[in-house]
Protein backbone atom coordinates (compact mmCIF):
# COMPACT_ATOMS: atom_id res chain seq x y z
CA UNK A 1 0.00 0.00 0.00
CA UNK A 2 1.69 3.03 -1.07
CA UNK A 3 1.79 5.95 1.31
CA UNK A 4 0.80 9.28 -0.80
CA UNK A 5 -0.67 13.12 -0.10
CA UNK A 6 -3.06 14.63 -2.34
CA UNK A 7 -3.00 18.01 -1.25
CA UNK A 8 -1.51 19.36 -4.27
CA UNK A 9 -4.42 17.45 -6.53
CA UNK A 10 -6.95 18.91 -4.03
CA UNK A 11 -5.29 22.70 -4.33
CA UNK A 12 -5.29 22.78 -8.07
CA UNK A 13 -8.77 21.28 -8.48
CA UNK A 14 -10.17 24.35 -5.28
CA UNK A 15 -7.77 26.57 -7.62
CA UNK A 16 -9.18 25.91 -10.82
CA UNK A 17 -12.73 25.53 -9.83
CA UNK A 18 -12.95 29.02 -8.04
CA UNK A 19 -10.58 30.34 -10.60
CA UNK A 20 -13.25 29.86 -13.43
CA UNK A 21 -16.17 30.35 -11.52
CA UNK A 22 -18.02 33.71 -13.19
CA UNK A 23 -20.93 33.92 -10.51
CA UNK A 24 -17.83 33.96 -7.69
CA UNK A 25 -15.56 35.67 -10.05
CA UNK A 26 -18.64 38.91 -10.41
CA UNK A 27 -17.81 39.29 -6.87
CA UNK A 28 -14.07 38.98 -6.34
CA UNK A 29 -11.05 40.10 -8.08
CA UNK A 30 -8.83 37.27 -7.55
CA UNK A 31 -8.27 33.74 -6.14
CA UNK A 32 -4.54 33.28 -4.77
CA UNK A 33 -2.50 30.86 -2.79
CA UNK A 34 0.40 33.65 -2.02
CA UNK A 35 -1.46 37.14 -1.73
CA UNK A 36 1.14 40.03 -3.25
CA UNK A 37 0.92 42.87 -0.31
CA UNK A 38 -0.63 44.89 -3.26
CA UNK A 39 -3.63 42.88 -3.95
CA UNK A 40 -6.75 45.02 -4.09
CA UNK A 41 -9.48 43.68 -2.22
CA UNK A 42 -11.83 41.56 -2.45
CA UNK A 43 -10.08 38.45 -3.12
CA UNK A 44 -10.02 34.75 -1.42
CA UNK A 45 -6.60 32.77 -0.67
CA UNK A 46 -6.54 29.39 -0.46
CA UNK A 47 -5.11 28.65 2.94
CA UNK A 48 -3.92 26.15 5.54
CA UNK A 49 -4.16 22.61 5.05
CA UNK A 50 -4.44 20.11 7.80
CA UNK A 51 -4.06 16.59 7.01
CA UNK A 52 -4.86 13.04 8.99
CA UNK A 53 -4.33 10.03 7.95
CA UNK A 54 -6.91 6.92 7.47
CA UNK A 55 -6.36 3.53 6.37
CA UNK A 56 -7.71 -0.31 6.12
CA UNK A 57 -6.22 -3.77 4.87
CA UNK A 58 -6.02 -3.26 1.25
CA UNK A 59 -6.26 1.14 0.42
CA UNK A 60 -4.79 4.07 2.28
CA UNK A 61 -6.47 7.65 2.35
CA UNK A 62 -6.64 11.03 3.99
CA UNK A 63 -8.54 13.76 5.49
CA UNK A 64 -7.79 16.75 4.12
CA UNK A 65 -8.97 19.96 6.00
CA UNK A 66 -8.44 22.69 4.29
CA UNK A 67 -9.30 26.62 4.54
CA UNK A 68 -10.55 29.43 2.52
CA UNK A 69 -10.15 32.61 3.52
CA UNK A 70 -12.25 35.69 2.58
CA UNK A 71 -11.27 39.19 2.56
CA UNK A 72 -13.36 42.37 1.80
CA UNK A 73 -13.15 45.91 3.23
CA UNK A 74 -16.61 47.06 2.08
CA UNK A 75 -18.67 47.93 5.19
CA UNK A 76 -20.62 45.68 7.41
CA UNK A 77 -20.88 41.74 6.23
CA UNK A 78 -22.46 41.40 3.11
CA UNK A 79 -20.50 41.40 0.68
CA UNK A 80 -17.87 38.85 3.04
CA UNK A 81 -21.08 36.96 3.35
CA UNK A 82 -21.90 36.90 -0.84
CA UNK A 83 -18.48 36.05 -1.38
CA UNK A 84 -18.63 32.97 0.78
CA UNK A 85 -22.07 31.65 -0.24
CA UNK A 86 -20.51 32.02 -3.70
CA UNK A 87 -17.62 29.85 -2.46
CA UNK A 88 -19.90 27.13 -1.15
CA UNK A 89 -21.97 27.32 -4.36
CA UNK A 90 -19.27 26.92 -6.58
CA UNK A 91 -17.54 23.66 -4.21
CA UNK A 92 -20.50 22.11 -4.06
CA UNK A 93 -22.29 22.06 -6.63
CA UNK A 94 -20.36 19.59 -9.02
CA UNK A 95 -18.10 17.33 -7.77
CA UNK A 96 -14.45 18.28 -7.82
CA UNK A 97 -12.33 16.19 -10.37
CA UNK A 98 -8.68 15.58 -9.09
CA UNK A 99 -5.67 14.75 -11.05
CA UNK A 100 -2.80 11.83 -10.00
CA UNK A 101 -5.63 8.82 -9.53
CA UNK A 102 -6.82 10.21 -6.41
CA UNK A 103 -10.74 10.73 -5.51
CA UNK A 104 -12.88 12.61 -3.38
CA UNK A 105 -14.86 10.07 -1.35
CA UNK A 106 -16.40 12.55 0.72
CA UNK A 107 -16.93 16.29 1.41
CA UNK A 108 -18.17 17.34 4.96
CA UNK A 109 -20.86 20.39 4.89
CA UNK A 110 -18.59 23.88 5.58
CA UNK A 111 -18.22 25.97 8.11
CA UNK A 112 -17.47 29.64 8.30
CA UNK A 113 -17.24 32.52 10.42
CA UNK A 114 -16.71 36.01 9.44
CA UNK A 115 -14.91 38.55 11.67
CA UNK A 116 -13.09 42.17 11.51
CA UNK A 117 -9.53 41.88 11.38
CA UNK A 118 -7.21 43.16 13.42
CA UNK A 119 -6.95 46.11 11.61
CA UNK A 120 -11.01 47.12 12.06
CA UNK A 121 -10.90 48.00 8.05
CA UNK A 122 -11.20 44.48 6.56
CA UNK A 123 -13.38 41.83 6.77
CA UNK A 124 -12.10 38.13 7.23
CA UNK A 125 -14.36 35.46 6.04
CA UNK A 126 -12.64 31.97 7.04
CA UNK A 127 -14.55 28.49 5.52
CA UNK A 128 -13.39 25.31 6.83
CA UNK A 129 -13.40 22.51 4.11
CA UNK A 130 -13.32 18.85 4.90
CA UNK A 131 -12.26 16.12 2.51
CA UNK A 132 -12.14 12.85 2.71
CA UNK A 133 -9.87 11.64 -0.33
CA UNK A 134 -8.43 7.75 -1.65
Amino acid sequence: MAIQTAIWELQQALFGRLNTDAPLNSLILGVYDYVPSDTAFPYIQIGEPRQAPFADKSSYGEELSLIIHTWSTAYGNRESYLIINAVIKSLFGQPLELSGGFSIVKMDDPSFDVIDDIDGVKRHGIIRLKFYLK
